[in-house]
């Protein structure tokens, strides 16, 4: 079985929703933290809306993991319809139980990874590497360009490869994976 896949190989969202992961185009000059008790959030549409202490009105938001591999709840930036950044939640803790589930829903919605359980064919063509995988969501085909800063290893034995258009996919436990897909990830890791 093939799952279709969207742009750059997430699967597509259901309903109305962005479908590219969200990252700041300018930082806040300065760094600003929220207090997450001080947030409201609301659903509004498929468009996930703010409000801070000091708001009247109620705006468009994205959240975006500024760590998200090793601080799942924490360290989220908040960035606004332009994606200029409102400010930092150092954590999510503390948040009403509403705006707490609807954080963690848009991160969850946002940051679809999918995990590789075997390497079927990984070969260089010209200046890519064309993956052949199957993922926990089904096979999957994408190119890297070289290996120096699309395959990084943010914990021991557990790699994130990016390819050509920014989607990562994950490689949990290197050890997990079978000798044949071992053997077919030395060369680019």
């Amino acid at each position: 079985m093939i799952i279709h896949l969207g742009h750059g190989g997430r699967p597509q969202p259901q309903g109305p929703t962005e479908q590219n992961i969200p990252s700041p185009k300018k930082p806040s000059d300065e760094l600003r933290f929220l207090a997450p008790r001080s947030l409201a959030l609301k659903r509004v549409g498929g468009r996930l809306q703010l409000q801070g202490p000091d708001d009247r009105e109620w705006r468009p938001v994205s959240l975006a993991h500024l760590f998200p591999l090793s601080e799942p709840e924490a360290w989220i930036s908040v960035l606004d319809k332009d994606g200029n950044e409102v400010g930092i939640l150092q954590t999510l803790r503390g948040m009403t139980d509403e705006a707490l589930r609807l954080a963690r829903e848009e991160l969850h919605r946002r940051y679809v990874v999918p995990q590789i359980r075997r390497v079927m064919a990984c070969r260089e063509r010209f200046d890519l590497v064309e993956w052949k995988v199957e993922t926990d969501r089904g096979p999957a085909a994408f190119l890297t360009r070289g290996h120096d800063d699309q395959v990084q290893q943010p914990l021991p034995n557990h790699f994130s490869i990016t390819d050509i258009e920014g989607n990562r996919y994950d490689i949990p436990d290197l050890r997990a994976l079978d000798p044949a897909s071992r053997a077919l990830l030395e060369g680019h890791l």
